[in-house]
């Protein structure tokens, strides 16, 4: 069944970028929390946000959507949190569409674990670009087969080792759409913080060991990718 709601849980900076993209997609949108400063915050900015408890039973939600027709996005800051409320709303709704946020690969196996049927790393998130990207009909297709089908595109990170080819050089030298059918979204630059940059925002970036970079493409180019990276001879 095609999901025409939506609930988020949480008000925070990841869970704002997914209220941005998502609110043009859906005749219904929900923000729940459990956090009396993101209460606040969301009454603030006149946004119609819930207070709920992780042990609620769940009436809300019936009440006021058709759960088999809901995709919840699971956005709370705390990972322990989002995996606990996964497993809540899953006991509670076998076949309403979950995707849940993860700060690593480690919570994102839990979210799989806990009943979610998609995990989305927070670098996803962050990207607000990709908001405007909605606006044009081919991306919001490419985005709706990574949130919802079981398809082949994907978003993944993959870092940057000292033995990569990427070490050393420039983001401007390496052609991801010529030479790998890919599209790099962003880089997360180890020596400034883990700091996130746009790819498309003209910075010719110095790619270091221990850089991350996001990119979107078929499994299978993304494969290919993932061994050149790791010096692995096609």
């Amino acid at each position: 069944m095609k999901q025409c709601c939506a609930v988020i849980f949480g008000y925070n900076e990841y869970s704002k970028q997914i209220l941005a993209k998502i609110e043009p997609l859906y005749h219904n949108v929900g923000v729940f929390v459990n956090d009396d400063h993101e209460l606040h915050e969301g009454q603030k900015n006149g946004i119609r946000v819930e207070k709920f408890d992780l042990s609620d039973d769940w009436h809300i939600i019936e009440q006021e959507f058709y759960p088999e027709a809901l995709v919840a996005f699971c956005a709370l800051k705390d990972d322990a949190e989002n995996v606990f409320l996964t497993i809540s709303l899953r006991s509670s709704f076998e076949k309403m569409f979950i995707i849940a946020l993860a700060q690593n690969n480690e919570s994102m196996m839990k979210m799989k674990s806990a009943g979610a049927d998609k995990v989305m790393p927070i670098l996803q998130i962050a990207a607000s670009e990709i908001a405007d990207m909605l606006k044009k009909p081919i991306m919001t297709r490419v985005l709706d087969e990574i949130l919802y089908e079981e398809g082949t595109l994907s978003i993944v990170e993959i870092e940057v080792g000292f033995s990569s080819p990427l070490n050393g050089v420039y983001l401007h030298d390496i052609h991801f759409k010529r030479d790998f059918d890919l599209i790099l979204l962003a880089v997360v630059d180890l020596a400034m913080g883990k700091t996130f940059k746009f790819a498309f925002k003209g910075h010719n970036h110095h790619i270091d060991a221990g850089d991350t970079l996001v990119v979107l493409g078929y499994k299978e180019k993304i494969v290919r990718f993932k061994q050149w990276n790791g010096g692995v001879k096609q």
